[in-house]
This record gives C-alpha cells, sequence and structure tokens, in this order.
C-alpha cells in the first residue's frame, strides 16, 4: 500500500510542477481569447499591460485609423461626434480631468 502510494505521489509531481501559469501566459492575448473572451478584452489588457510599463499600445483598428489622410479623419471624427455609439478609438489614449471643459459637450 505504502508502495502504491509513493508511486501515486511521483507520478503526479511533475504534473503539479507544470500546472503553474505566470502573469504573463494568463495576459497573452491568444490565451485571453481562449478562454472565451472577445478581443475587445484582450485589447484592453494589452493596452493596460503596456501603460503599466509606460509603453505605448495601438491596437490594428487604431493603427489603421492613424493612418489615414486627414480628409478621411475628420470625417471619421465628424460621424463619431454624431454618432455616441461609434467607436473613436480613445477609450484607454486620453487624459483623465476632473475639471469639466467645452470637449465634454
Amino acid at each position: 500500500m505504502k508502495k502504491l502510494l509513493l508511486i501515486a505521489i511521483a507520478a503526479t509531481i511533475p504534473a503539479v510542477a507544470h500546472a503553474a501559469i505566470s502573469v504573463d501566459e494568463m495576459t497573452n492575448p491568444t490565451a485571453v481569447r481562449n478562454n472565451g473572451y472577445s478581443a475587445q478584452m484582450a485589447d484592453a489588457i494589452s493596452v493596460t499591460k503596456a501603460r503599466s510599463n509606460s509603453e505605448e499600445f495601438y491596437t490594428n483598428d487604431e493603427e489603421a485609423f492613424r493612418k489615414q489622410n486627414k480628409f478621411v479623419r475628420f470625417w471619421r471624427k465628424l460621424y463619431v461626434y454624431t454618432d455616441p455609439a461609434a467607436e473613436d478609438y480613445s477609450f484607454f489614449h486620453h487624459d483623465t480631468n476632473t475639471s469639466p471643459t467645452y470637449k465634454d459637450l
């Protein structure tokens, strides 16, 4: 009986040793999407990680918007201003001010 218990413990040690998951592995965008979260959640985690490391991170949509010419960006900003449900790509990329300004309208 003691022999079987010792063999069972010896067999489970390697499995338990590899069961540890680091924060980098768990917050990897691929791992986040594989755990059932959306791509936006993976982007939000990546932006938060980059900001905590004092780095800039832009999603693919934000990079495509930034590469547009001024005319297209103007019309996109006008569209976003008139349609509150449209994405303006400033969710994580803005300064938080506690005093109200004309930009809050």
